[in-house]
């Protein structure tokens, strides 16, 4: 029996196909979405455990959709797995049947909202000004679809990356709303600026390590590993992650480097390209990246509570899902986000420590004379 990573792994690759009467079907149908100019759905394999698999017709699917009675199933060779639909956010659907021009900078990952910004070349100005921000925050929050913001910044050449113009928006989603918010970004290069991310209200960072991945066995950047270090330093345990790639041949330096980082207090979560799994060796790899991750995590202590389930990556929190059989399989941790109370909990602590840690990055100011 193939595990539950495996068969997402499969239907990220090969897609799904779908029966005119199970296209039309008010059990299926809620969960299509258009992307571009494709198809894509929605599929619960379990709790927490979801992806995004594209509509494809013809013998080379992954699998089929069938809904009988009140339950949907996936076909696959040699078997059948109740699933479940998760439908499309209505907000997301309206905007893009609007033409709203902020449909294409905005995205749903799980329970995460991701909002892609840039610096506008003449203006220098965000492309999403803090009123549609906002705005489509509070859309995604009312119907109930995402938990927590993610502000994903393209590069840019300023030391700072941007921060300054987007600094304001970070401080109006933290009064407008009760949610935790990550920045995603290349690393600036002043530590400086990981200090002016905290202090403006940000939860959770997310900083890339440029030339690290399963076949390419080159070092990472050192300034983005120091940035990396520095953060965690910073920012509250189990805040601070990288996204590195998997891709098919040798993994051993991507298994290095996920020792290095857990060591550190910082998490790793594994990108997977769509497309490059459908042999069995890289099936096993994806195993063996999983299994090494998962321990170190364990072996390290991490706090994995400020993960979440992702449609694109694989983490210490749900690496058991590739490792292990479909009964025993689960999230390692509840994330704080699924918890009413631990999230209030969390936000009064993550508050206090805000406070601390600015107070004395003013008083080492003073005392400097500057």
């Amino acid at each position: 029996m193939k595990t539950l990573g495996q068969l997402k792994l499969e239907l990220m690759a090969r897609g799904v196909s779908l029966s005119p009467e199970a296209r039309s079907h008010p059990l299926i149908a809620p969960g299509i979405v258009s992307e571009g100019t494709e198809e894509a759905i929605g599929i619960s394999l379990a709790e927490d455990f979801f992806v995004r698999a594209p509509l494809k017709s013809g013998p080379g699917a992954g699998g089929s959709l069938e809904a009988n009675d009140n339950r949907v199933e996936l076909i696959t060779e040699p078997e059948t797995l109740e699933i479940g639909i998760i439908p499309a956010a209505q907000f997301l659907k309206s905007a893009k049947v609007q033409d709203h021009p902020a449909a294409d900078f905005m995205r749903l990952d799980g329970y995460c909202l991701h909002l892609y910004l840039c610096l506008q070349e003449k203006s220098r100005q965000l492309n999403l000004n803090t009123e549609e921000a906002v705005g489509l925050i509070r859309n995604a929050f009312n119907e109930g679809v995402a938990d927590l913001v993610q502000l994903e910044m393209a590069s840019c050449g300023e030391r700072d990356r941007g921060f300054s113009q987007a600094a304001p928006l970070v401080q109006s989603i933290k009064k407008n709303f009760r949610t935790f918010v990550a920045w995603a970004g290349i690393p600036p290069e002043d530590f400086g600026v990981i200090d002016s991310f905290y202090a403006a209200g940000v939860d959770l960072i997310v900083l890339p390590l440029k030339g690290t991945s399963g076949e390419a066995p080159n070092p990472p950047s050192k300034q983005g590993m120091k940035m990396l270090e520095y953060a965690a330093g910073v920012f509250g345990p189990g805040t601070v992650r990288t996204e590195l790639a998997l891709n098919p041949g040798a993994i051993a330096p991507l298994l290095e480097q996920i020792t290095a980082l857990t060591q550190q207090g910082i998490l790793p979560c594994i990108t997977l390209p769509e497309g490059a799994f459908q042999q069995p060796d890289v099936l096993e790899q994806v195993r063996q990246v999983a299994g090494h991750l998962e321990r170190s995590a364990q072996k390290e202590k991490l706090n994995l509570k400020w993960l979440y389930p992702s449609g694109g990556w694989f983490s210490p929190l749900d690496a058991s899902f590739y490792t292990r059989d479909r009964r025993s399989a689960r999230l390692a941790q509840r994330p704080v986000f699924q918890s009413t109370l631990g999230k209030t909990a969390t936000e009064g602590f993550a508050a206090l420590r805000r406070k601390l840690r600015i107070k004395n990055i003013s008083d080492s100011y003073e005392s400097a004379g500057l």
